[in-house]
């Protein structure tokens, strides 16, 4: 027996809408949430959780070196996001949301599972794939995200005896 018009687009539409409550269901599943130290002002608690996951897989640590969260990069970055023109700090959160989505991750690269829920080791995979995607836009979010992450760990007083920086010139008056 063949199936009527109707009969399909009733099982089409019912296939669609339990591929979109499970790309939602993927979307939000929780993943390790770090609590910011202070109010945010730029970011909202789960950009800032996903960017210190990002900080502490991408800056120094180890070896007598601060890592991220001790330096709170991720606080860092907030608060000059904050002093920013507010479509940046859209942008920068639109990005780190995208790394964040499990449907992402599972259309593009088979992880089903959201960035600050998967290993150290899964989110350095992570990171790579986007580092070395075709999409241009999974390479800006890296570079971007990543260049802001640099900046904060880089400029935090604690670094500069361990980097022979002695500091800034005092300027008289």
């Amino acid at each position: 027996m063949d199936p009527s018009r109707r009969r399909i687009l009733q099982v089409g539409l019912a296939g669609g809408a339990l591929l979109a409550v499970g790309g939602v269901g993927l979307a939000v599943m929780p993943g390790a949430l770090t609590p910011p130290r202070r109010p945010l002002r730029a970011l909202t608690p789960r950009q800032y959780a996903v960017l210190a996951a990002f900080a502490e897989r991408t800056c120094p640590r180890g070896d007598g070196w601060p890592s991220a969260d001790q330096l709170d990069v991720a606080g860092f970055v907030d608060d000059q996001l904050a002093e920013c023109p507010p479509t940046l700090a859209e942008e920068v959160g639109a990005g780190l949301l995208l790394l964040e989505n499990a449907l992402v991750g599972l259309l593009l690269d088979g992880r089903p599972r959201t960035f600050t829920g998967s290993s150290p080791e899964q989110q350095d995979r992570i990171l790579a794939a986007w580092r070395d995607s075709r999409f241009a836009v999974r390479r800006s979010v890296i570079k971007g995200v990543g260049s802001l992450c640099a900046v904060a760990y880089w400029s935090s007083p604690e670094i500069w005896p361990r980097a022979g920086y002695p500091g800034p010139p005092e300027v008289p008056g």
